[in-house]
């Protein structure tokens, strides 16, 4: 589920991979099931939209197996394969999302202006406390477009899957201080941010979660019968991150990057369906004799 915790097995990548091609369809398989989920939570992360983000995780899976045969064992098979993924997701084509949200002071004007006259009572948010965490978690996610990709890949790496800076700076080829030191900074525009705004983070700030989702519902933008924001899961990010890394978090910090790690780490059938569209095709059947 997540590639870089101590419990990972490389060797079982390496084995997989002279499977694959030598031509074992299930071994092909099994590359792309064991990396998908954690490419589709990163792209997520990085997009915001889960169409775009099924789109950036077939699209690097792709690459991953019609450039199999070119792993020359030099690295790790991890690292070279998210290598590939991270110079993809920087250079690729900005998607939509990305595209309304610009600035923190544009969102920062969006969460003045957007409706929170309406207030809740106490037996309400307890009600409707799912699409309150939605709301929150869509806000949360807003607030990661508005880094630029350099920097929205470094904090999604480091501060959201705690990627220590020694594995991080080799994905995405630089030096570990210098890793640092953009973590640094994208922490320090998150917070301040969040610290002019959320009322989670500063009470004295007027924007609540509850406020928000109560005019969305008298908006219609969020229906109770079809559930329109809620989304169900049985994992948070927190749960599949490992141990905290001490070099990237301390306690001061804690309050602030929760509200990223307890979101939902998704599944997906991206990695599924590209093995019913992709490993059928005739040109990769014969590239690796797949059988």
């Amino acid at each position: 589920m997540h590639p870089f915790i101590e419990k990972y097995d490389e060797s079982q990548d390496i084995i997989t991979v002279q499977q694959a091609c030598e031509g074992s369809r299930q071994a092909m398989e099994k590359l792309v099931g064991r990396h998908q989920r954690f490419i589709y939570n990163v792209a997520l992360k990085l997009v915001k939209d889960a169409d775009d983000a099924a789109d950036l995780t077939q699209e690097v899976l792709i690459k991953m197996v019609t450039r199999l045969s070119l792993f020359n064992g030099k690295s790790s098979f991890r690292t070279w394969l998210y290598r590939m993924v991270m110079n993809h997701f920087i250079s690729c084509k900005r998607k939509k999302v990305e595209k309304e949200v610009i600035s923190f002071n544009q969102l920062g004007v969006y969460i003045d202006e957007v409706r929170d006259g309406d207030d809740m009572s106490v037996e309400e948010q307890e009600q409707y406390s799912d699409y309150i965490t939605d709301v929150r978690n869509n806000c949360i996610s807003g607030m990661l477009l508005c880094l630029d990709r350099q920097q929205r890949i470094v904090f999604i790496l480091g501060g959201i899957f705690n990627l220590k800076s020694s594995v991080a700076s080799v994905l995405l080829d630089i030096t570990p201080e210098n890793f640092r030191k953009q973590l640094s900074r994208a922490k320090a525009d998150l917070f301040q941010f969040m610290d002019h705004k959320c009322g989670l983070i500063n009470p004295e700030n007027p924007c609540r979660c509850f406020k928000k989702a109560k005019g969305f519902m008298n908006e219609g933008k969020i229906d109770a019968k079809t559930q329109t924001f809620k989304s169900e899961y049985h994992q948070s990010i927190l749960s599949v991150s490992g141990a905290k890394n001490k070099e990237l978090d301390d306690l001061m910090e804690s309050k602030y990057l929760h509200f990223f790690t307890s979101q939902a780490y998704a599944d997906t059938k991206v990695g599924d369906q590209l093995i019913e569209v992709l490993l059928l095709d005739p040109q990769i059947k014969q590239l690796f004799h797949l059988n």
